[in-house]
C-alpha cells in the first residue's frame, strides 16, 4: 500500500514539476514578445492599434496553452509600455488556474 501512495506521490510531483518548466518557458517567451511591441510602440508614427492586435497574435502563437490573451499599448511623454495579460491552461492536467502578466517599456524614439 505504501508504494502505491508513494508512486502516486511521485507522479502527482512529476506532473507539478513539469508544469513550472512549462510556465516558466511561456513567460519568457511572452515577456520577450512585450519587450519587442514596447520598443516598435516607441518609433515615431507608430500605429498602436496594429501594434496591439499584432502583440496578441504573437503571444497567442508562441506561448503554448494561450487561451486568453489580452494586450495593450500605451504612450507616455518619453516612453512606451506594452502589457500583456494570458490566461494559461498548460500541457498536461489543469491543477489550478494559471494567469501570466508581463510589461515592459521603452524610451520614444526621437528623431534627429
Amino acid at each position: 500500500m505504501e508504494s502505491l501512495v508513494a508512486t502516486a506521490f511521485v507522479f502527482v510531483l512529476i506532473a507539478m514539476i513539469v508544469q513550472v518548466a512549462f510556465v516558466v518557458v511561456a513567460r519568457d517567451a511572452a515577456q520577450t514578445a512585450v519587450t519587442a511591441a514596447a520598443r516598435r510602440s516607441g518609433r515615431p508614427n507608430a500605429d498602436l492599434d496594429a501594434e496591439r492586435i499584432r502583440l496578441a497574435d504573437d503571444v497567442a502563437a508562441i506561448v503554448p496553452g494561450a487561451t486568453e490573451v489580452t494586450a495593450s499599448i500605451d504612450v507616455g511623454r518619453a516612453e512606451a509600455t506594452a502589457r500583456v495579460s494570458i490566461r494559461w491552461a498548460p500541457p498536461g492536467p489543469d491543477l489550478i488556474p494559471i494567469t501570466l502578466h508581463a510589461d515592459a517599456s521603452a524610451p520614444l524614439v526621437v528623431p534627429p
